[in-house]
């Protein structure tokens, strides 16, 4: 006879299966087995109700598990909110059946779109069955969404995350309302709330500082904050101020990657702190004072700032970075090159990853002798340096192979583009020769540019006595003359070459 599985082990078995598959209700075959199988399953399958990340059913099937979803909540409604909902219509009477499970209890991840989207789902499919009229549609759905929103959060034992992202729109305003509502007026009883961990917003909706001011009293253990297209208000700055364990933060003035103000409007905001300090990973569109900040992610896309914008970015004493991930589209933060150059210098040494990113090919007036100086001077310890050089920058490299020892990937962008000539890799390919940099696995070249066949020749002939093998790798927009492919091809049979050809990013 097979012994059977403990509380414990099917409690593990179930929660990977919650992490691995695209849709929860696998979960629910696993319920129907037997009452052990249930009573573990239950708490992980209601834990995050709406987690559906590839559903492959039918619409009407999506929906009916969404109306099932509110009946279960109804049927954990207390006596006075039923009573409530069936002043106004009699026949919601009619879902209001006893529950074996406490389902509102198991809840740890409240995404408020698709709680909201679930409540719309049941009031349109009540409307077709008729169990309420139109004429008491609109009461029964505000009523509902404040009934349940009350239950979730005060029967939760542990709510982990809450995402209000999306919300911002006619049809979820309702719930962004009602919450800041249930959060002000049941704020002694949310003891779940000291659990929360992940918290995401989006928009622009005048309820989020009471939210906010709601949520600062109870949530000071948030350790990763997603907040897109909201602009800081005190309030919002106070929530921040009494987090203890804020280590991922992203955040962004506008919801689709864009910003809209500058550095030094966010630097003179008193936005951060003693308090933060505990951040080690940030993805912003903008900068704060993160003392202990370890990797900074930077992206400007369509908006162009002066000079003074990116002033506050060189002042920045970062001293614990250790990456920084810079993208942008735009000539313009090119030819302030000189403050990245500072920005470096004020970083004490301590990056190991730089990634300078521009989506344009044709920046022909830009200097970066600067810029890789440097970060050869002032980066011991780079292992990764992914961004713009000139194909005269031979002493610029020479020095950046020198100090810093501890290179292992290079993705030259070279840039210099004229209308009469392309620039060559050939100058960079030989310096790379000359010093020999024996830690070197990647290498790949980006921009509209030429590499010749006899030089690449000559680089991996150089590297045939070191022990590492290389990663060798070209742009779509770079010029092979000769056969290059056969080259690399013949050091790779050699032992010299691990990989080579047309790549698209630096881990291929």
């Amino acid at each position: 006879m097979v012994p059977e599985l403990n509380e414990d082990c099917l409690s593990h078995i179930f929660n990977y299966l919650r992490k691995t598959v695209d849709d929860i209700a696998i979960l629910y075959p696993c319920a129907l087995v037997n009452r052990s199988w249930c009573k573990a399953s239950m708490p992980i399958l209601w834990s995050d109700p709406w987690a559906i990340r590839n559903y492959r059913g039918s619409d009407s099937d999506l929906e009916r598990r969404r109306e099932l979803l509110i009946n279960a909540y109804i049927s954990n409604l207390p006596q006075n909110s039923k009573d409530s909902l069936s002043k106004i219509q009699r026949n919601i009477k009619a879902t209001q059946k006893t529950s074996a499970f406490d389902y509102a209890s198991f809840l740890k991840h409240l995404n408020l779109k698709f709680f909201g989207h679930s409540i719309k789902v049941w009031i349109d499919r009540a409307v077709k069955n008729g169990f309420i009229n139109h004429d008491s549609q609109q009461i029964i759905h505000y009523l509902l969404i404040e009934h349940v929103t009350k239950l979730l959060l005060t029967r939760s034992t542990s709510l982990r995350s809450l995402d209000l992202r999306y919300c911002d729109d006619v049809d979820m305003r309702d719930c962004l309302e009602i919450l800041a509502s249930v959060l002000e007026s049941t704020n002694d009883a949310l003891d779940c709330l000291i659990y929360l961990k992940d918290f995401k917003y989006s928009g622009s909706n005048q309820v989020m500082p009471r939210i906010f001011a709601s949520l600062t009293s109870k949530c000071q253990n948030i350790k990763h904050l997603g907040i897109y297209g909201f602009r800081p208000t005190d309030n919002f700055i106070n929530f921040i101020d009494v987090q203890k364990n804020l280590n991922d933060a992203t955040i962004s003035y506008a919801p689709c990657g864009r910003f809209d103000s500058s550095f030094s409007d966010w630097s003179t905001n008193e936005f951060v702190s003693e308090k933060s300090k505990s951040i080690i990973r940030l993805s912003v569109e903008n900068i704060f004072n993160f003392a202990n900040l370890e990797e900074l992610y930077l992206r400007s896309f369509d908006h162009i700032f002066s000079r003074e914008g990116w002033e506050p970015l060189a002042r920045l004493p970062l001293k614990r970075l250790k990456t920084f991930y810079f993208q942008t589209q735009l000539h313009q933060p090119f030819e302030f090159l000189d403050i990245f150059a500072k920005f470096v210098e004020n970083t004490s040494g301590e990056l190991r990853h730089i990634t300078f990113l521009t989506g344009l090919l044709n920046l022909v007036h830009l200097d970066t002798r600067q810029f890789i100086t440097s970060i050869a001077t002032n980066c011991p310890f780079l292992e990764v340096y992914e961004g713009p050089m000139m194909e005269n920058n031979t002493e610029q490299l020479a020095l950046l192979l020198e100090k810093c020892t501890k290179l292992r990937a290079l993705h030259i962008y070279l840039i210099g583009k004229s209308d009469d000539e392309r620039p060559t890799f050939d100058f960079l390919l030989s310096q790379l020769s000359s010093s020999l940099a024996p830690n070197l696995e990647f290498l790949k070249i980006s921009g509209e540019c030429l590499v010749y066949e006899e030089t690449v020749s000559s680089f991996f002939n150089v590297r045939r006595n070191l022990a590492k093998k290389i990663n060798f790798h070209w742009g779509e927009f770079v010029e092979c003359v000769g056969n290059v492919k056969d080259v690399c091809k013949t050091f790779q049979e050699l032992g010299v070459v691990k990989k080579f050809g047309l790549s698209r990013n630096l881990r291929n």
